[in-house]
């Protein structure tokens, strides 16, 4: 999942919606990253590895990287991982009691509170997620239109990626009822792995 999932499925606190961010922008193992980081945040950056793997592992998940384009498909898990947090957007309310933009500007705050965890590419990142709101950016169209084109700008070897806007207004419908399978599911799984660690 992209940024908004993991910041949704994470415990009600700072410093596991910002551990379970910087899941994205982190290297290294659990124990290295214990030297560097309090626990809690240590245990966002775990569940969100365990999101990644559950996601990338999940039979919706290889569906949905059929519906691309096969010049596609290598960047299947950035492109539907975007795609999927559009309808999270979309679906709010089912998964959420705290409206979006609300939520949003609660996960900015966190990040304004405790700048010493904004490491590595997150603290370059955060400014401008956080002035062009990249969380709210999700719910249109056009904003993952300009999501895909953004990611797509990283690397020569990633352009294919804002062509990932033909796929998803060609089966936006075939997308959605993907998500709507695989989400309650991520929940479930997620609630269970709280439950063990």
């Amino acid at each position: 999942m992209n940024y908004l999932a993991h910041l949704l499925l994470a415990d009600d606190s700072d410093a596991s919606r910002i551990g379970n961010l910087l899941g994205d922008f982190t290297r290294g193992s659990i124990k290295e990253l214990a030297d560097i980081y309090p626990p809690e945040l240590v245990r966002g950056i775990r569940m969100h590895r365990a999101v990644d793997r559950f996601t990338d592992s999940h039979p919706v998940f290889k569906q949905c990287r059929t519906l691309l384009a096969p010049e596609r498909r290598r960047f299947a898990g950035i492109i539907v991982d975007i795609f999927f947090d559009h309808y999270l957007c979309k679906h709010w309310a089912d998964y959420s009691k705290i409206p979006l933009e609300e939520f949003c500007q609660q996960v900015y705050h966190a990040f304004e509170l405790h700048p010493e965890w904004r490491a590595g590419r997150l603290a370059t990142a955060y400014p401008m997620m956080k002035s062009e709101n990249w969380l709210m950016t999700y719910a249109t169209v056009d904003g993952i239109e300009l999501t895909l084109q953004r990611v797509s700008r990283r690397s020569p070897r990633i352009g294919r990626i804002a062509d990932g806007i033909e796929d998803f207004k060609l089966h936006y419908v075939e997308f959605e009822n993907h998500f709507l399978k695989y989400m309650p599911e991520l929940v479930e799984f997620v609630r269970e792995w709280k439950r063990n660690h």
